[in-house]
């Protein structure tokens, strides 16, 4: 293909995340409904893609797929294949109807630290593990500032550093997805 006849990037983010379905709320340059039909198309001819319905109006693009076939770091790619590039770190999904513990986290932001993971990996040699290290820089900064101010009740709190080493540990270390699909009823609805 000529570089000067690219196809044209559709921007969206994510809406909802369930096992084996997303939704993607497409920018509304994308929402053409002739731009739509042909997303939906390329999306359905790819292996493991069970449904994709479009909401021209809306710009809800609803895509059912395998489980067993694609992860949702696995659906992210495949989406970027279409030229859907999916902005989700301002828009962290979970699953419906759950609380955070039951679903899935940010498909994007995990993807997006394993790939910083593989980078550094690649440029330093050393294999780097952001998803901990991360965590316990807080833990780190959370000492060092108790044993260096107290608990500073008065300011920010050492303690806090120790909340956030937790929250983000949590967050980067999702439950695995048969846990999360033990809510068929979250699956069943499509919009």
């Amino acid at each position: 293909m000529n570089p000067s006849q690219a196809k044209p990037q559709h921007r969206a983010h994510i809406a909802s995340l369930t096992p084996g379905r997303v939704r993607l709320k497409l920018h509304p340059h994308s929402r053409k409904a002739t731009t739509m039909a042909g997303i939906q198309a390329d999306l359905q001819s790819r292996e493991g893609v069970q449904a994709v319905k479009v909401n021209p109006v809306s710009g809800s693009l609803t895509l059912r797929f395998d489980p067993q076939r694609h992860t949702p770091v696995g659906i992210l790619r495949l989406l970027e294949d279409t030229d859907i590039l999916v902005e989700s770190i301002g828009h962290l999904p979970t699953v419906e109807g759950g609380s955070p513990s039951e679903g899935l986290r940010s498909a994007s932001f995990l993807a997006t630290v394993e790939d910083l993971n593989q980078i550094l990996s690649s440029v330093t040699g050393i294999p780097v593990n952001l998803k901990l290290v991360l965590p316990l820089s807080f833990v780190g900064a959370g000492v060092w500032s108790i044993f260096k101010k107290g608990l500073m009740i008065e300011a920010m709190p050492g303690w806090l550093f120790l909340w956030f080493a937790f929250d983000m540990f949590v967050k980067l270390h999702p439950l695995p997805n048969h846990k999360a699909a033990a809510n068929p009823s979250v699956a069943d609805e499509w919009e």
